[in-house]
């Protein structure tokens, strides 16, 4: 990582097209983590440059790098423009400057009715998973953190506001409310790289979180909707409840249930949305298309919904291997005609590690085969190697793959 970052100030970060590749696409994630933790003086500068750049991300998804810089540079020309009244721009200011900046820009891009119409989606308590951050952590609705120190911990809700955490620590949650100030706050779980976590919501509600995800939720369902939010993946056994649907959020998908068991995929650095229904079923829209909410659309079972952040549209097609996809929640890495791009994604996410590969590696070669999960990365790159026929060094945190070159027989 090129040391200049640290003379950096907060408008050098905004401007860097290096640094805002990792916070919206996660390029790089490990090195910059790395690079942050060797050298802490430069992590509030970089921290309050995420905000920002998260901040005109969440507000309209539709945005790209190119949007981001562009802003950007609006938002710069305003604050040198205001520098003789104060030298300095508190970062209360520069969010308060982006916003504004950010409304006038977009009244002539996206035109005034995407404006008065955009729904505000939920804001997790925090903006991105801290680098380093090895435990998953429960987040309650009055801000107190708890830490879940397994790498596969279980939460349950109680209908006596109690909470347990794996199975031998009780919470009380009675008096735990949100502050009148924060009062659509909910409970947080936050999974980091290489744990997951099981939750039993309080309607009986059964939830797997995956590697690299986190889930909102109420202490108790009270509305006519059970609502949760996720980002990341999730595999949800439903309890059945005709008169309150249950409903998962996920950035412009709504997801909308009475009892089910199906998977949603939706990291921030995917391309799209995966929906798998497994058994019963859902009803899928899109809750935002220029502010006009767009037809719904209902999966049956072993179908697979692709919502394309994008183009802002649903595509379903059949799934008959649907329980390729939840096999993860019992420990297993299934795989049939994946790409081995798709592969490598997965297991740095189960494993919380980088895997690097050259420039002319097959990436997008179908793979089919089967990993344990339970199993050590070496033993799992050992089974892998035979069926992708790869050669592999494993090294910290990191795992350099390439092609095993065919031997060619002696004549």
């Amino acid at each position: 990582m090129d040391k200049k970052y640290l003379t950096y100030s907060l408008e050098d970060f905004l401007d860097d097209s290096h640094f805002v590749a990792w916070v919206l696409k996660d390029h790089k994630r490990n090195e910059w983590n790395s690079f942050i933790k060797e050298y802490p003086e430069i992590k509030a500068r970089a921290k309050k440059a995420k905000e920002i750049i998260h901040l005109l991300k969440d507000t309209y998804d539709i945005l790209d790098e190119e949007d981001i810089f562009r802003i950007w540079q609006n938002i710069d020309n305003f604050n040198k423009s205001k520098k003789h009244k104060a030298r300095t721009i508190q970062f209360r200011r520069s969010i308060s400057i982006a916003a504004s900046v950010l409304i006038i820009i977009s009244l002539g891009v996206l035109g005034y009715s995407y404006l008065k119409n955009n729904n505000k989606e939920y804001q997790f308590a925090s903006t991105d998973i801290p680098a380093g951050q090895e435990e998953s952590r429960l987040i309650l609705s009055d801000g107190e953190e708890i830490a879940l120190n397994k790498d596969e911990s279980t939460v349950s809700l109680n209908n006596d506001n109690t909470l347990v955490i794996n199975n031998e620590n009780t919470i009380d949650l009675s008096g735990k409310e949100a502050k009148e100030a924060n009062k659509t706050r909910m409970n947080e779980v936050v999974v980091p790289y290489g744990k997951r976590t099981e939750l039993m919501l309080a309607d009986g509600t059964k939830v797997w979180l995956n590697a690299g995800s986190r889930l909102a939720f109420p202490t108790k369902f009270t509305n006519e909707t059970r609502e949760v939010h996720l980002q990341g993946e999730a595999c949800f056994k439903v309890t059945k409840n005709e008169s309150q649907p249950f409903i998962v959020n996920v950035n412009d998908l709504g997801i909308k249930v009475l009892g089910t068991h199906f998977n949603v995929a939706a990291y921030p650095d995917d391309e799209s949305i995966e929906t798998i229904l497994v058994e019963g079923s859902v009803s899928l829209s899109n809750k935002r298309s220029f502010g006009v909410s767009s037809k719904s659309v209902v999966l049956k079972p072993l179908q697979k919904a692709t919502f394309s952040k994008d183009e802002k549209e649903i595509s379903v097609s059949d799934e008959p291997d649907a329980d390729v996809y939840i096999a993860w929640t019992e420990g297993w890495f299934k795989f049939s005609q994946q790409s081995l791009e798709q592969v490598f994604t997965k297991l740095e996410r189960f494993y919380n590690v980088e895997i690097l590969v050259p420039v002319n590696f097959p990436s997008n070669e179908k793979i089919t085969g089967k990993l344990d999960l339970k199993d050590s990365l070496a033993e799992v790159f050992k089974a892998l190697s035979d069926v992708a026929k790869i050669n592999y060094r494993i090294t910290n945190n990191q795992v350099f793959v390439d092609k095993k070159i065919e031997e060619i027989p002696m004549k």
